[in-house]
């Protein structure tokens, strides 16, 4: 899909809507009836429990003239892990560094440049410190591009995982910038939080924060990697990879019971992930399955009830969690997949430019309305509302200089074919 296929039209008018007046507004026919006064709902008072009223109906006097606009495109911070795990050979005897850093700048060759990229890296030494400034800041990618693959190509892996900082540092990051458009982080890691697990259900609530709060997106990419953590962290950050996945899921590793749906997490060393054990199917998270160990591992010298533990029995198969997953049988081409679905959600979005109309001093904020028309349908009048699911629309920040089309609809609107209308002058109607 092209920007250009997804024009979209401003209904303006030069004045808020006067709405109990008992003239007609500007060059209308003055046969055109009062405009009735509503409430937030769009209820004209009468007691009629039918539809709201129709913003964009001409009988309404809300606007005449119209000018076009465009999408605004978004901004994007890459947490990107360099611990030490990711040095470690995938396929083909070269590490996921070298290949997932390959990656990103194939990846953001192939992106326009109107998409603005930055780059943090975590740990930012040996330890678990996160720095607070991205290493490149988030810019229009024509600028940060060569900066991203420079930067990458000075740095190796070493350190820690300490992946719940770099979120929490990446959240204030991004108040501090002042584009319009929507703005949001992807986590890129291999393994699990190393440095400060007791931070999880804070992050977590952060997370869903910055979604209902702030309209930001979280993305979670494992490489080679999948656990209950990245997963709830894509499903609170509004960024499911598919519908139905699960946010507490389970995959071939843990770090406590929880990522187990409460079946034991044998772990042989308590700082490193473990793996989820059971003694019967029920035991496991479904699609999963309990099975045999692939591989007997020796026990000399091993006390028997260890033994037994790291050769029990496991829950294995598709995890079904919600982020996404370079697996190592295809890591690159896979890793690649999911970093070009992410920048281009963030480029092909649903935030608009709202207008101020003729005269700016007297834009209202309440007194805004969006209609999406698609080929061949009638208008739909979207509602103004909180809820990300729901086919609707809020402002992103409140400023008010943009709104974005959230619920379903987002989804048929990147697909084209559509047009998009504001109105300004009436009460806003509201969820």
């Amino acid at each position: 899909m092209t920007r250009s296929l997804l024009a979209a039209l401003l209904l303006l008018t030069s004045a808020r809507c006067d709405c109990g007046s008992s003239r007609p507004r500007g060059d209308r026919d003055s046969a055109v009836p009062d405009a009735p006064s509503f409430d937030s709902a769009g209820r004209d008072g009468s007691g009629d429990t039918g539809p709201a009223f129709d913003p964009f109906d001409p009988a309404n006097a809300c606007g005449a003239a119209t000018i076009e606009t465009e999408q605004i495109p978004g901004s994007l911070l890459i947490l990107f892990d360099k611990s030490g795990s990711m040095d470690d050979e995938v396929s083909g005897g070269r590490s996921k560094w070298d290949l997932a850093t390959e990656s990103i700048n194939t990846v953001l060759g192939s992106v326009s440049d109107e998409l603005s990229v930055g780059l943090l890296l975590f740990p930012s030494g040996g330890d678990c410190s996160v720095e607070a400034t991205p290493q490149v800041p988030v810019a229009p990618l024509s600028t940060t591009r060569p900066l991203i693959a420079s930067t990458l190509a000075g740095t190796g892996p070493g350190g820690s995982t300490p992946a719940f900082a770099s979120l929490q540092a990446g959240y204030r990051y991004l108040d501090t910038l002042t584009t319009a458009g929507p703005r949001g982080l992807v986590l890129v890691s291999d393994g699990g939080e190393t440095c400060d697990f007791e931070m999880r259900d804070a992050v977590m609530a952060l997370v869903e924060t910055e979604r209902l709060a702030k309209g930001r997106l979280t993305f979670a990419v494992g490489m080679d990697y999948a656990d209950n953590n990245l997963s709830t962290i894509a499903f609170n950050g509004g960024t499911p990879r598919v519908p139905g996945c699960l946010a507490e899921c389970t995959s071939g590793s843990c770090l406590d019971e929880g990522d187990c749906g409460g079946a034991p997490c044998v772990k042989l060393i308590d700082t490193e992930p473990g793996f989820c054990s059971c003694e019967n199917d029920s035991q496991c998270v479904m699609p999963q399955t309990c099975e045999p160990p692939p591989v007997m591992l020796p026990c000399t010298g091993l006390p028997p009830s260890i033994c037994a533990a790291i050769n029990a029995d496991r829950c294995e198969g598709p995890a079904n969690c919600c982020h996404y997953n370079a697996a190592a049988s295809d890591f690159q081409a896979q890793f690649e997949a999911a970093l070009d679905e992410i920048a281009r959600r963030l480029l092909d979005s649903c935030v608009f430019a709202v207008p101020r109309g003729a005269n700016p001093d007297d834009f209202d904020p309440n007194n805004v309305n969006v209609g999406v028309t698609f080929e061949g349908e009638e208008r739909t009048v979207l509602r103004r509302g909180d809820d990300p699911a729901v086919d609707s629309w809020n402002y992103t920040d409140p400023t008010n200089e943009s709104l974005i089309i959230q619920g379903p609809i987002c989804d048929r609107l990147l697909m084209g074919g559509a047009t998009v209308e504001i109105v300004l002058g009436c009460p806003t109607i509201l969820i």
